[in-house]
């Protein structure tokens, strides 16, 4: 080819990517994504690398403004000032080198919502989604429903922060059989037209930019925000390899989900005077992370039950390696979601690409190619070109449950989600699964009762319901001589029974197996119920549960629902223990109290958070002028909490003097 025709073919590539990622980003924004973030910005950098090369830019190209507009029924406003995105490298040699040997402030890039708050005469006033970066939409009336988002606050001039609505990995636990990410979560729940709904989606605003504040630097204006009352982005007052390592501790730590890092030049004014472009102020910076991606050919679709009767689809493809590991699963969620990845009409030898998001889960991105809702003959083509047998090629959606036989059903919730359900209430897999879970961790915790050992127990049709494992001593004789078994594990497993009958009110309840009401819904539970019977007694008389923080509709409806026969049953043979905490001096009663670092005494945090807990203490994530205690085995080290901590008075104490002085 001549030169002319090669530029010619890169113009029509150019225009090509523009339209493929401004119809992408659309999706993106309302929590839709029909692409991974990681093929976004494989196409995004493909772009900037022919626009460099042929100096061809035209005005809608993503490099250089955000295209796509605001959606569902909110009202549109029009932003007090640019909301621009970052641009953003792959190659963390590039990252450092934009910075040079300035002061730069570096920080987590959040993967959530993009939203600003106006503050005005210390109320808020209005807050607002990025949108197209110039108009966005009011999610005012459920901003102030957000726990961590302050209605009212000292500063008295004008105050704009941007920032990130988010939903914490442990948060969206309860979520994830309806939605594939927490970002997808938080973007839908924020847009949600009934702010009591919204309010009980435990989203969370994370400041990262103080657009208009009292302070000439990034890092006063972090610390003058936090004394007002807001959560800020994890951040360091350097950047290098290290930092790097403490900021993604923080987020692991935090739950935090994130994408990148983001670098911001501390002088303000100096960030100002570099520019902005249509599309990112060159004030900033940011590294996103590229997941190691793998292709693989789909072999079949398994369905796994859960206690409930839910099927989950799990894509089964031909072993890859990633992160250092062998994949050959992944979960599809449910039937929507599915869809969005294989198309209607999944078959066997379909590409496949994985991922390993964040190096830690594996997750299938895309599949193709995609067969529509209705098959034409040119798919049908498609699929005979890859020689592979048409009669049992396609995947799909089984008709019957693969445990007991009897028909599916494929249900829609309220939010258009669809579910593949087994109707049959003694369904041998749900009774397996529900076993599990009553004696499991989040349940009664049974050691040494596997998965496994209950699916013998369950052929061999001494267990039908929960209160069955209680009876198991009288076939003790015989258990001990069935194959794979012996005197010393059945010992065991009969011992872990009998100790199981003692437990707390929130475990009892936990194992009950109530959709959506697992150990962490049970503990907030039991601060409002103080026994089995009166928690029983408001279920009968359909007491509404959603009058209790952080308690949904949606719990509540599950509760009136519940069949409470099988734990009922099992009720007589438990003691209830009244919780330790009821027992333990309260040294730390209205506290609040920050923990950084790492531990040596205690686990995790969460083990040390238990411990705040049960002494009337509340653990926060972030030092402001609310926060009572810090704790850090590094008291004297230079990380921004104990700077902050330090401006604010606010005494550092290492674990040692914690246990020491309250425990």
């Amino acid at each position: 080819y001549n030169k002319k025709e090669v530029k010619k073919f890169m113009t029509y590539e150019i225009r090509r990517l523009i339209t493929l990622l401004n119809e992408h980003t659309k999706y993106y924004q309302i929590g839709k994504p029909l692409i991974s973030d990681q093929d976004w910005d494989k196409l995004y950098f493909r772009l900037k690398e022919l626009e460099k090369e042929t100096g061809i830019i035209y005005p809608d190209s993503p490099t250089q403004s955000i295209t796509y507009t605001t959606q569902f029924n909110l009202t549109k406003v029009e932003h007090n000032h640019p909301m621009l995105s970052l641009d953003k490298t792959q190659d963390w040699n590039d990252f450092i080198h934009y910075f040079s040997d300035k002061d730069v402030v570096g920080m987590l890039k959040l993967d959530g919502l993009t939203c600003s708050l106006n503050y005005y005469n210390g109320q808020l006033i209005r807050a607002e989604t990025r949108g197209d970066g110039e108009v966005g939409e009011d999610v005012t009336f459920n901003a102030k429903v957000i726990s961590n988002v302050p209605i009212e606050i000292p500063y008295k001039e004008e105050l704009i922060l941007d920032g990130e609505i988010i939903c914490t990995y442990s948060d969206f636990e309860e979520f994830k059989e309806d939605y594939a990410n927490p970002r997808n979560f938080a973007a839908g729940s924020i847009r949600l037209l009934k702010s009591e709904e919204s309010a009980k989606r435990k989203l969370k605003f994370v400041v990262w930019n103080v657009v208009k504040g009292p302070c000439n630097s990034v890092i006063d204006n972090f610390t003058f925000v936090n004394k007002q009352g807001f959560t800020v982005v994890p951040w360091t007052s350097s950047f290098d390899w290290d930092a790097k390592e403490f900021l993604e501790n923080e987020a692991k730590e935090l739950g935090y989900p994130i994408d990148g890092l983001v670098g911001r030049f501390n002088d303000i004014k100096y960030g100002e005077s570099l520019g902005v472009t249509g599309h990112h102020s060159k004030a900033a910076f940011a590294f996103k992370y590229e997941d190691e991606k793998a292709k693989s050919r789909l072999l079949d679709i398994e369905w796994s039950m859960g206690r409930t009767g839910v099927l989950t689809p799990v894509a089964i493809f031909e072993p890859v390696e990633l992160e250092g590991t062998t994949v050959e699963r992944a979960s599809l969620h449910n039937i929507s979601i599915m869809r969005e990845l294989l198309g209607y009409h999944p078959f066997k030898g379909m590409t496949v690409e994985i991922i390993k998001a964040h190096m830690i889960t594996p997750q299938l991105v895309d599949g193709y190619p995609k067969l529509s809702e209705d098959i034409t003959p040119e798919e049908k083509n498609i699929v005979s070109a890859l020689k592979i047998d048409n009669d049992n090629s396609f995947l799909c959606i089984s008709e019957t449950c693969p445990i007991c036989g009897e028909p599916l059903s494929i249900l829609e919730s309220d939010s258009g989600v669809l579910t593949l359900n087994c109707v049959n209430e003694i369904c041998e897999g749900k009774l397996i699964n529900r076993l599990d879970h009553f004696a499991g961790k989040k349940g009664l915790d049974i050691k040494g009762l596997s998965k496994a050992t209950l699916e013998k127990l369950v052929e061999w049709e001494w267990v039908t319901k929960p209160v069955d494992l209680f009876t198991l001593h009288e076939h003790k004789e015989e258990w001990m001589n069935k194959p794979g078994f012996g005197k010393k594990s059945v010992e065991n497993i009969l011992a872990a029974i009998e100790k199981s009958k003692t437990t707390t009110l929130e475990s009892f309840i936990s194992a009950a197996g109530i959709p959506l009401i697992g150990l962490n819904v049970a503990k907030e539970l039991v601060k409002y119920i103080s026994s089995y019977e009166e928690f029983r007694e408001k279920a009968e008389n359909k007491f509404d549960f959603s009058q209790y923080p952080t308690f949904a509709d949606s719990k509540t409806q599950c509760i009136w629902k519940f069949d409470f026969t099988p734990i009922d049953e099992v009720y007589p043979y438990i003691d209830i223990k009244i919780n330790e905490e009821e027992k333990l001096d309260k040294t730390l009663e209205g506290k609040k109290i920050v923990i950084t670092g790492s531990l040596k005494h205690f686990k995790n945090r969460d083990e040390l958070k238990s411990e705040i807990e049960k002494r009337g203490g509340k653990v926060i994530s972030s030092v402001s002028k609310n926060t009572d205690i810090l704790i850090n085995n590094n008291p004297s080290g230079t990380s921004s909490k104990n700077k902050t901590a330090l401006s604010l008075n606010i005494p550092i104490i290492s674990e040692d003097e914690f246990m020491e002085t309250y425990m």
